[in-house]
């Protein structure tokens, strides 16, 4: 079965700039970011070996969720001025690998990833999610997973992983959110009710609908909570589930098949002064060869 790699391109960047803990010098300026996602990128061609691959960003505009909910993700602090200043770079990064990057106005990069995943899977393509959003658990089948960030290795979610994690199926993941709301986007679910009782709701009922559908039948505090919150529920619920329909062009056929070029990207890494990534990028295309290399000091041995 033939994979596509989907990389979401923010949150492999954060991860990069809190990760390094060197600081390579471009032009007078630190670019530990760019080393990290050039690091990252590099690992992920090794695990995966994707016959397709992406990195989606969010847009500068504002989403069709912000316009919703003025409220969305506003207690997110500005990103530091050291990171935004690497990211012409590390665009600069991903074009030289010849790796498509796509950003839609008014959507998000989850939307851009569900849209690709959806379509992928119509086409008997196992796809992987490189992140560390859990919102992505909500796309999670038999041809879709989450490589989330963790560490040495990504943590490969899978359904049975899923529910092993979070006590409820990935088909329950956008109703859980609805109900409990999400601290990292900024709303807040019904107030009052927490993880556990969300679980042993969706335990029993299954789903959001379901749940409202046997108000009747709960413990009196329970029912009152999601009663008073009802219509705040169905915001959030419409919030939290990942769009999956975003007018995006990006070819699944052979023609598309991803490949490494050597000449952009060796340029690339002599101009920013990255001679390491070399012979990791030779053993790459030499999977036979089993020379290792040391990484820089002060770098993890693996982004994921």
């Amino acid at each position: 079965m033939k994979k596509f790699l989907l990389i979401d391109g923010y949150a492999m960047m954060f991860r990069a700039f809190y990760a390094v803990k060197f600081a390579p010098i471009h032009e007078g300026k630190p670019i530990g970011a760019v080393f990290g996602c050039a690091t990252t990128i590099l690992q992920a061609l090794e695990k995966f070996d994707p016959e397709f691959l992406v990195v989606a960003f969010d847009a500068r505009e504002k989403t069709f969720r912000h316009k919703m909910d003025k409220n969305y993700k506003a207690q997110r602090s500005k990103a530091p001025d050291e990171f935004i200043e690497q990211i012409p770079l590390v665009m600069e990064m991903i074009k030289s690998f010849g790796i498509s990057t796509l950003i839609k106005p008014g959507f998000e990069a989850d939307d851009i990833i569900g849209t690709l995943v959806k379509k992928a899977e119509k086409k008997d393509i196992e796809s992987f999610i490189l992140s560390g959003d859990l919102d992505f658990l909500q796309l999670i089948s038999d041809k879709i997973h989450l490589a989330k960030f963790n560490g040495a290795q990504p943590l490969m979610y899978d359904r049975a992983l899923t529910f092993e994690k979070m006590g409820i199926y990935p088909e329950q993941i956008i109703d859980y959110k609805a109900v409990c709301g999400d601290s990292s986007d900024n709303y807040k679910g019904v107030g009052g009710i927490g993880p556990k009782t969300c679980v042993n709701l969706l335990t029993e009922y299954k789903t959001f609908e379901n749940i409202y559908k046997n108000l009747d039948k709960l413990k009196p505090k329970v029912r009152e909570k999601l009663e008073n919150d009802r219509d705040y529920a169905h915001h959030c619920k419409i919030l939290a589930e990942i769009h999956t329909n975003v007018p995006v062009e990006f070819s699944l056929n052979e023609d598309n098949h991803f490949e490494l070029e050597p000449d952009n990207f060796h340029n690339f890494f002599n101009k920013v002064n990255f001679g390491s990534l070399h012979k990791r990028v030779h053993k790459l295309n030499n999977k036979d060869t089993q020379e290792q290399e040391s990484s820089p000091s002060g770098l993890q041995a693996s982004l994921f």
